[in-house]
């Protein structure tokens, strides 16, 4: 028996489709979240946001159920993936809170995978909205996913400027791709061929990005067990290659057989090898490392499959890598410290983290956030009282143009040393090129074009970075370049 909806309930569960698509991170699920509720932008938080649309969504169904019970095979051709959707959107709304419990239980437990506690019930509820058991893995997998993505984003990735609101959105995209549709159907077990490049400064948290999409893979459920394939603090390995001469590098990535060189009492499994095929592997400080490790790590990237030293056997690499470098890599490239083949392995999506002078430069006010975050790290919930009182003696102890060299990592330990000392001791700003004002040194006044190079400039020798003052002054990266050569 087919199930029938009213043009209006359909115009309602399409919009709740729609939003299944969206990204959690971006303007466009505020927008649609508000038309669906009816309000205007900015009335109500995210989280009141969903909640409000949750309750609705509660009355629907329920409606739907007393009318002839919600069987997912009762719908057909486009009104089938709407409905499928909208119930998967409530589905996991309404499982929210357990699955964040999991991932608490499953980080407190390690790399062992643990049951679902409330497994039998998510099945349950998916046997009796008429779907198949197959199905009912594949959606279980994938809520826990997109649960897990949200967390660890969230939790990686604090602040409230332009440049944060970007890269939450960035990441997300870079786990479910800009169309959630393709993923659904031809990439959610394929991601492994697509690797991500991080961009940016000593101190940015560019291992605290990569970590949060490392564990946010597509995991499998097992049906029988009630457990994920892994843990996906399984799935998650890192390497700092700075860390590590060429020779002892080669066997950390690659592995060694027994006997392989003087002190290889064992065989010894290299980074590639304790990655699962549903895992991702970080290797940071890629800007590093010297031209034959390169070519050997270009293999393995570009064939897959790579030996262990003092074997000619060969093991195949499955799981989906992840870069990071603080040095310039465009320099890196045209200087050939960095192979431009091997570039063009580990840039699927490069991803440039912001500064904390970009970020302080957009929103004085992520200042107050950011120390917030950073003291929950220290004391489980900071007061409003505490954390001002750190911002006054950051301010009293900070220049208003301070270059912040260490970013958030150098903000930390200021904020730990505050909770110590009472004080922070900040270097000296340098000088830079601040030719602010109207008038040039002859005495003439600045041209509109001279003023915006200078303004360039200005920005410039203080993030750093072309794509930063490209998005304060709203002009395109090319045209920055061409500015700031020409001043010189």
């Amino acid at each position: 028996m087919k199930t029938r909806l009213a043009a209006e309930q359909y115009d309602f569960f399409s919009r709740i489709a729609e939003l299944a698509f969206l990204n959690p991170f971006s303007k466009e699920r505020e927008q649609v979240d508000c038309r669906v509720l009816d309000i205007g932008i900015g009335s109500l938080s995210f989280v009141e946001r969903r909640e409000a649309i949750q309750v609705i969504l509660d009355e629907r169904f329920k409606a739907l159920e007393r009318q002839a019970g919600f069987d997912i095979r009762r719908f057909q051709g486009r009104m089938q993936e709407v409905m499928c959707l909208a119930w998967l959107f409530y589905l996991f709304h309404g499982y929210q809170q357990p699955f964040i419990e999991h991932i608490k239980a499953q980080k407190h437990a390690g790399d062992k995978a643990i049951e679902l506690a409330f497994a039998a019930e998510l099945v349950g509820r998916f046997e009796q909205a008429g779907f198949t058991r197959e199905q009912t893995a594949y959606y279980i997998a994938l809520l826990f996913q997109l649960q897990r993505a949200f967390t660890f984003i969230d939790e990686a990735v604090s602040g409230e400027c332009s440049a944060i609101f970007e890269l939450r959105m960035r990441l997300w995209n870079n786990i479910f791709t800009f169309n959630p549709a393709w993923y659904l159907d031809y990439l959610c077990d394929r991601m492994e061929d697509f690797s991500l490049l991080l961009l940016g400064e000593t101190g940015t948290g560019k291992s605290l990005v990569a970590r949060a999409i490392g564990c946010s893979g597509y995991i499998p459920f097992d049906m029988v067990s009630h457990r994920f394939a892994e843990s996906f603090t399984a799935s998650f390995r890192a390497i700092n290659l700075s860390q590590y001469s060429t020779g002892l590098l080669e066997s950390e990535l690659f592995g060694h057989k027994k006997g392989a060189f003087t002190g290889a009492i064992d065989n010894h499994p290299g980074l590639f090898a304790q990655c699962s095929r549903h895992g991702s592997v970080f290797i940071d400080e890629i800007g590093d490392i010297d031209i034959p490790i390169q070519v050997k790590l270009l293999n393995v990237i570009q064939d897959r499959v790579y030996s262990p030293v003092g074997s000619h056997d060969l093991q195949r690499f499955e799981g989906r890598v992840i870069s990071a470098t603080n040095r310039p890599i465009e320099q890196l490239l045209e200087k050939g410290l960095f192979r431009v083949d091997l570039y063009y392995r580990l840039c699927s999506d490069v991803i440039t983290l912001p500064s904390l002078r970009e970020r302080l430069c957009e929103n004085p006010d992520e200042l107050r956030s950011l120390i917030a975050r950073l003291l929950e790290r220290v004391i489980e919930s900071p007061d409003v009282e505490l954390v001002g009182r750190i911002e006054t003696k950051i301010h009293e102890a900070v220049p208003p143009d301070y270059h912040w060299p260490g970013n958030v990592r150098e903000l930390e330990q200021c904020i730990r040393r505050i909770c110590l000392t009472g004080t922070y001791q900040a270097p000296k700003p340098q000088a830079g090129n601040e030719q602010t004002g109207f008038r040039s040194e002859a005495g003439g006044y600045y041209s509109a074009q001279q003023l915006l190079q200078n303004y360039c400039r200005f920005l410039y020798d203080r993030l750093e970075s072309f794509e930063a003052v490209a998005r304060i002054a709203g002009l395109d990266s090319r045209t920055i370049k061409k500015y700031l050569r020409s001043d010189k």
